[in-house]
């Protein structure tokens, strides 16, 4: 009981990290008509948190290995209650770009809780029931995509739309008064995060992103031009201090691996594709099928319920079989998840939207689990910590870049006062962006079959050679 009771305890960050997400992506329309905004501006609501994210995950769970897990957890829990309410109040002040500060500062809290919420479990749970313990904890998570999208309908329409983050900070300080009860504190050890590579990826993730949206929404503005210089300039930063730190951000062993990098990316183009979706879909059913918040929120239900149901099962049989099959099949239905987007407005809009995702949650139940498993069956048990704040990085990395260029190419292609015949085809455009992401993700999978992997078998006896 006492384990679970810290298992609970840390697993309300990663809830409150999923159902924030989804509440926000239901909500992007009414707070978009609110503030009289384009589409493509209103998405730095999702854009500027997502960066944070990328940015300081790794630092943090650095942080946490020196100064204490539950320190930086209990911070970063404080932290996210405490400028959600502040999101909240500033519902009256009538200004968008103090959300999108809020909602940042907020995100610096989130990217601390998120960052050791996984080391806690591991640390504080015996090994003969960590993984029953780790499996409660992907529970939360679940249940945050679940309950996100229709709790935030039922909020839009029945409430105001600032009511949604009110009820983040309620979740939050409930989660705050858990961890302090039963989050022990653990042995601290590692080395700090360098603070200067920290810096350059949160300039390079920025402006490169900046550079994208503006120049699909504006054009080759002056201020394009600037991002993209200062985007060159930090990368190119980050490149040298990767080289020369003694204790760079990215492990070598990790980054230089293509057989872990592949999989990564290909997970990254993935997310590209479902976040950008799930950002145009609610403008598309509020805007063209006239869909209340209620019931948007209950469609969006559908890929979690897939998930869930698909992940275990998905798991199970790349241990037995391999990872190909059902990464491939994975990479192949999102590709026809977008492009059953991409006609939606042709027939029955809300039906086709349904299906879509309907197969755009087959498509994350059946590859996360079994490309996880190819990704860390790779990586020595010594740098499954460092590997996994990689990994939710990179993740974080698709988010963001799905956000910044499915709704921008919606605004290039739809205009500022669009009329329907333009507001389908930015819906069209979007989509069919989405649908070249996810053949890029085909593509590696494919390439990691034709190039690097020749067989599967080995996995086990890799992990137990580092020591499992």
């Amino acid at each position: 009981m006492e384990y679970m009771l810290i298992v609970s305890s840390a697993a309300v960050s990663l809830f409150l990290m999923s159902f924030d997400i989804n509440m926000v992506n239901i909500a992007l329309p009414t707070i978009t008509k609110h503030y009289a905004l384009d589409v493509g501006t209103s998405t730095w609501l999702i854009i500027v948190p997502g960066i944070i994210l990328c940015s300081l995950l790794l630092p943090f769970g650095k942080m946490g290995d020196v100064f204490g897990h539950r320190r930086i957890f209990l911070i970063g829990m404080a932290m996210f209650s405490l400028f959600n309410l502040f999101i909240g109040l500033a519902y009256h002040l009538e200004s968008f770009w103090l959300l999108v500060i809020l909602r940042a500062f907020a995100a610096i809290g989130a990217a601390m809780m998120v960052s050791v919420n996984f080391a806690i479990v591991s640390i504080n749970l015996p090994e003969d029931i960590r993984g029953k313990g780790l499996g409660y904890f992907s529970i939360f998570g679940a249940l945050g995509l679940m309950l996100g999208p229709f709790l935030s309908g039922v909020i839009i329409d029945y409430l105001q739309w600032n009511g949604i983050f009110y009820l983040n900070a309620i979740i939050g300080v409930c989660g705050l008064c858990m961890a302090l009860a039963f989050i022990p504190d653990s042995e601290t050890k590692g080395y700090p995060a360098d603070l200067l590579q920290t810096a350059t990826v949160f300039v390079t993730i920025l402006t490169s992103t900046l550079a994208i949206n503006r120049a699909l929404i504006g054009g080759l503005t002056p201020m394009v031009y600037a991002s993209a210089v200062i985007a060159i300039l930090a990368l190119s930063a980050t490149l040298w201090r990767q080289k020369t730190a003694a204790y760079p951000l990215l492990a070598r062993e990790i980054i230089q691996d293509k057989m872990v990098m592949l999989p990564l990316l290909s997970m990254m183009f993935l997310y590209m594709c479902y976040n950008g979706a799930m950002i145009l879909l609610p403008f598309y059913l509020e805007d063209v099928e006239g869909v209340g918040g209620a019931l948007m929120g209950s469609l969006f239900v559908i890929p979690s319920l897939f998930i869930i149901a698909l992940g275990p099962i998905a798991g199970s049989i790349s241990d037995r079989h391999g990872s190909m099959v059902l990464t491939l099949v994975g990479t192949g239905t999102m590709a026809l998840a977008m492009t059953i987007f991409m006609v939606m407005g042709r027939v029955d809009g809300v039906f086709i939207a349904s299906m879509g995702l309907v197969i755009m949650g087959v498509s994350h139940g059946l590859f996360n689990a079994p490309n996880n498993r190819r990704i860390f069956c790779r990586v020595p048990m010594d740098m499954v910590g460092t590997a996994s704040g990689t990994h939710q990085m990179i993740r974080q990395i698709g988010n963001v870049l799905g956000s910044a260029t499915m709704p921008a190419v919606f605004q290039l292609l739809a205009g500022a006062a669009p009329t329907m015949d333009k507001m389908m085809l930015g819906f069209e455009g979007g989509f069919f962006v989405g649908v070249i992401y996810a053949v890029a993700a085909l593509g590696m999978v494919i390439l990691i079959r034709l190039v690097y992997e020749r067989k599967e078998e080995g996995c086990f006896e890799t992990l137990r050679s580092h020591g499992s």
